[in-house]
């Protein structure tokens, strides 16, 4: 046993209910580090993992596939990503990174197997945005694997992001204000006319407008401090904070939609059991996102604008 290794206390994950244990040792450059393992159904199979790595050769400490890195990893970020964004990082992992690199040593992965992976990606036509946030998540998580696992470079760094294709630039789809006034004539249904007035005019997220609640309607503003996700949980839509601090906001609002906002209240008090807790669009839930796509289409239909 290496003299002054420390094992840290062995630690179960709240959700998962799996054992992880940590410890500190010399890696095989001889740079003392913290190496982490999840996994584990019990806490006695984490402590016996525990004093196995601690008696085993250190040379073996980066000695792990690629698909048990991400094991570990999983672990690692289930508490420290909103829910909605591990849900995207599993899926991206699953689905374009972890089947081509899952068999591979972590220490394997060399310049010419990460270039060629990027050449894989390249062929299913993705844009250049979602390229690169495969890119940034095997960039994290080899990060991960330099901090617990002894790895000693990160070749996804040093190879850099993929080169940024000539993609065609779209036309920016957006309405005049006669196009606009057209679609708005003929919704028929105060929620959704409502809804759509408030997007228009105050560039909100879907998002955040289907969070609000009639606490967050003020004199002659809106507050801004959440968002709905597309998915949802136990059958309930997720309430999040927004992506960044500056998204946290009030936007001041118009006499005309401050008019249409108070007429569509006094709709929703005809209701039994209407309070503040009430969201603005929809009630006591949500408007659902699918609906919306679906009424917009109908009436952009109706009046003969584009989507």
């Amino acid at each position: 046993m290496e003299l002054g290794l420390k094992i840290m206390p062995v630690y179960q994950n709240k959700i998962t209910k799996l054992w992880k244990y940590r410890v500190y040792a010399n890696d095989i450059y001889g740079v003392r580090r913290q190496f982490e393992k999840g996994g584990f159904k019990t806490k006695k199979e984490a402590l016996k993992a525990a004093n196995d790595f601690i008696n085993d050769d250190n040379s073996r400490i980066t000695d792990i596939t690629f698909e048990e890195l991400w094991n570990n990893y999983k672990d690692y970020i289930v508490l420290k990503q909103k829910k909605q964004s591990y849900r995207k990082t599993v899926s991206k992992f699953n689905n374009h990174i972890l089947p081509y690199f899952k068999n591979y040593k972590v220490i394997n992965i060399t310049a010419s197997v990460y270039t060629k992976w990027q050449s894989e990606i390249e062929k299913k036509g993705f844009k250049h945005k979602y390229n690169s946030s495969l890119h940034g998540s095997v960039v994290t998580i080899l990060n991960y694997a330099i901090k617990f696992h002894g790895l000693k470079e990160n070749i996804a760094s040093k190879i850099g992001n993929f080169k940024r294709k000539n993609d065609l630039v779209s036309n920016v789809n957006f309405w005049t204000l006669d196009e606009y006034q057209k679609f708005i004539y003929v919704v028929d249904d105060i929620v959704y006319k409502t809804f759509f007035e408030t997007l228009y005019y105050t560039g909100l997220r879907q998002g955040e407008c289907l969070a609000l609640t009639w606490n967050d309607f003020k004199d002659d503003y809106l507050d801004i401090y959440k968002t709905i996700s597309k998915e949802k949980e136990d059958g309930k839509y997720i309430i999040n904070p927004p992506k960044t601090i500056k998204s946290t906001r009030t936007v001041s609002i118009d006499k005309e939609l401050i008019k249409s906002l108070n007429k569509l209240k006094l709709y929703y008090q005809n209701f039994v059991g209407f309070n503040d807790n009430f969201y603005i669009f929809g009630g006591i839930n949500p408007l659902a996102p699918t609906t919306i796509g679906r009424k917009r289409d109908k009436y952009c239909k109706i009046a003969n604008v584009k989507k």
